[in-house]
Order: C-alpha cells, then structure tokens, then sequence
C-alpha cells in the first residue's frame, strides 16, 4: 500500500497542479478537460513506463530457444514466488547490470549482455531471485515511475549540450557545452536525486534480498555475487551510458560515469552500504551456511563521498542564486525601473524556497555514518572466528 501511495503521488501532484492552473480561467469546460487529459495520460505512462525505459536501453526480448534454462530457472522462482513469470530482455552494456521495470500486472527483468558473460546460469540465479523480490513485494510501479520520472530530469544536461552544440558553441569537450552541461546538471540533480531518495529505495534493496534467501536458501552465493559485483567497478572503464535517475534500478553499485556528471553521483547513493548489505543477508539467514563472506574487506563501500556531496549541493546552491540574478534583471526591464518592494518581496519567497528545498535534498541524500556492526556481541565472534579461521586455511 505504502508503494502504490508513493506512485500515485507522482501523478497526482502534477495533475491537481494543472488543474489549479485552469481553475484561473474560471471555466468549468477547460477545467474538466485538463482533469481528464491527466486522467488519460497518467494511466498511459503508468502502463508503458516500463516499455519506455527498456527502449532508452536498446533492449531486446530473450527468445525461449536462447536460453531455455535461465528461462526455466526464472519460471520456477516465479512458482516459488507465487508470482506470475516476468519477460526477460537483454540490452547491451559493457558492465554487469540487471534490473526490473514495469507495473503491476506486467514486469520485464533486463539483463546486460556483460553479465551473461560474467556469470553462469546458477549465479544468475540468485540475482534474479533479488528482482523477482521486488515484483512479490510490489517494488517494481514504484521503481519504474521513479526511474522515468527521475530519468526524465536528468536528461536536461544533455538537452543542454546539445543546445549548445546547435547554437554554434563548438564540440562536446569545448568550454562552452561543458559548462552549460554543468549549470544544467546542477539545476536537475538536487530534484532528480530528491525523487528517487523520498522513495526510500535502500529499504526495498535490503526486502528483496530477503526474499532472494528465502527462494533460493543460498545466501552465501547472494553475497559473494553481489559483492563481486561491487568489487568488479573499479576494473572497468567510466562510462557516462547510464542515466543517474535509474541507479536505484539496478541490484548494486554497478554503474560509475565521468564528466559534469561526477561530483553529483554522491546524490544517487541508493543502495546499502555493501559491508552492511552482506551482513543482512548472513544475518537475515541465521548464517546456517558453512561457509562465510570477508565483505569487511570490500573495496567498493558505495557511491557517497562526503566532499564530493558537499561540493555538489553548494555548487547547486550557486546555481539557483544565479538565477535570481536573471529573475531580477527580468523583472526590472518588463517594469523599466527597479522597485525595491517587488523585487524584495520575490528575492525573499525565491531564496526561502530554495533554502527548503536544498534543506528537503541534503535530508535525504546524505548518507546515514555506516553503523560498524550490526551483530549482537556473540555473533560478532562466531563471524570473527570462521573468517580468521577460514583465511589461516587458505593460506
């Protein structure tokens, strides 16, 4: 229920906004027009959002004859699940990645070329138990609205570049595109990023594990796949192939990208630590399995870097005070003069609004202090005694 109110929001503030906007021509007849545009066109999106972002990614349907037993393995979790058997795309992408998009009657799950590569059938398995996870717990609308919603904002910094690049301002590289890039990305990250935080999508990430366990009663394959995963970034080129609105799509931290971009992923942190993430799983699992998992010794914790954040929300900050300065100046020739009053009285309501909701974006894409243990004491030393154990053996 909690997921469905979150989607309905996104399309019900919209909606109320416009209608309140044709309320001010006092007539009924447009009024209930532009409910019912709304009414239409938010059932559309709902329906194809899916669709839509497994077209940004160039996906394609994976026939049954390619790949009969990952699709056997996908239907009998599914039974498992008691939940009914989603499609299965692939789409090409130079690092590991899975996700799943679509609504509540239809779910797709994507699956990147390179991760075929990456992993045989039977660890696949485990990572497509995490996404059936977020279909049987009603994740899946929510994401897929979010990401669509979200993505759509973080498209403004390309819209951005190749304003400038049409209007004559040389190459991608050249100082021009690459500063409206960045004046752009400032504007649209703190929103994008706000979205998809308010979701609270690291909740979902830590549910659908739990799932996985349960349907596939492996967890230690669970964490070593997904801390390989994490491990596998920095062994693979930066890419700029993946929009940030859709990094709470994927199962972890598999996505990295360069440029404009970069000093504001900190906002897009929406996994689990994966040090705490693996502690979950083998928590969550009582850690019956014999084996165990050295994730104290990650190389990848996540995305969030305290400097890099603070850099990216004061760099946003100079940027919406930037276009005060535009506001005012725009003011002051459709009046011809310079009237304290107005222009005082919009500063005051601009820099209040802006100061909520830089206030609303730092709340929610801080990251947390990671806690150093989530173990009571004496399964800290059970831990602490099979890894010590575990390493004098290999060696």
């Amino acid at each position: 229920m909690s997921n469905w109110i979150k989607t309905s929001l996104f399309f019900l503030f919209p909606s109320i906004l416009l209608v309140l906007l044709a309320g001010l021509t006092k007539n009924a007849i447009i009024v209930a027009a532009v409910a019912f545009l709304m009414l239409i066109l938010s059932i559309y999106i709902y329906l194809s959002a899916g669709r839509l972002i497994l077209k940004l990614y160039k996906a394609r349907k994976v026939r049954r004859d390619e790949n009969s037993f990952l699709y056997s393995i996908l239907e009998d979790l599914s039974t498992r699940a008691q939940i009914k058997a989603p499609e299965l795309y692939s789409f090409e992408a130079e690092t590991p990645g899975m996700f799943t998009v679509g609504n509540g009657s239809k779910a797709f799950i994507a699956i990147s070329t390179s991760m075929f590569e990456t992993f045989d059938d039977l660890n696949l398995e485990v990572l497509l138990a995490h996404e059936i996870g977020h279909i049987k717990n009603r994740d899946v609308s929510l994401n897929t609205v979010t990401a669509l919603f979200a993505g759509a904002v973080m498209t403004i910094p390309e819209l951005a570049t190749w304003g400038s690049l049409l209007s004559g301002f040389g190459q991608p590289q050249d100082p021009a595109p690459r500063f409206f890039r960045f004046i752009a990305t400032a504007l649209a990250a703190p929103p994008a990023a706000t979205l998809v935080q308010l979701t609270n999508p690291q909740r979902r990430e830590l549910e659908a594990d739990e799932v996985a366990i349960k349907l596939t009663r492996n967890p230690q394959l669970l964490a070593k796949n997904l801390e390989f995963l994490e491990n596998y970034i920095p062994f693979q080129p930066l890419t700029s192939k993946f929009n940030p609105g859709h990094f709470h799509l994927f199962s972890t931290h598999t996505q990295r990208i360069r440029g404009d971009h970069a000093i504001f992923i900190s906002m897009f942190d929406t996994h689990p630590d994966t040090g705490d993430r693996v502690m979950h799983i083998l928590n969550h699992s009582n850690y019956k399995e014999n084996g165990i998992i050295t994730n104290r010794y990650s190389r990848v914790p996540g995305f969030f870097d305290s400097k890099s954040w603070k850099l990216a929300m004061g760099m946003s900050f100079v940027v919406y005070m930037m276009f005060l300065f535009v506001i005012i100046v725009v003011v002051t020739f459709a009046l011809k003069d310079f009237n304290f009053l107005i222009n005082g009285g919009i500063a005051g309501v601009y820099i209040g609004a802006v100061l909520l909701f830089m206030r609303i974006t730092a709340k929610v894409t801080r990251r947390r202090p990671r806690q150093k243990c989530l173990l009571p004491v004496h399964k800290r030393i059970i831990l602490n005694s099979r890894q010590a154990f575990n390493y004098f053996v290999k060696r």
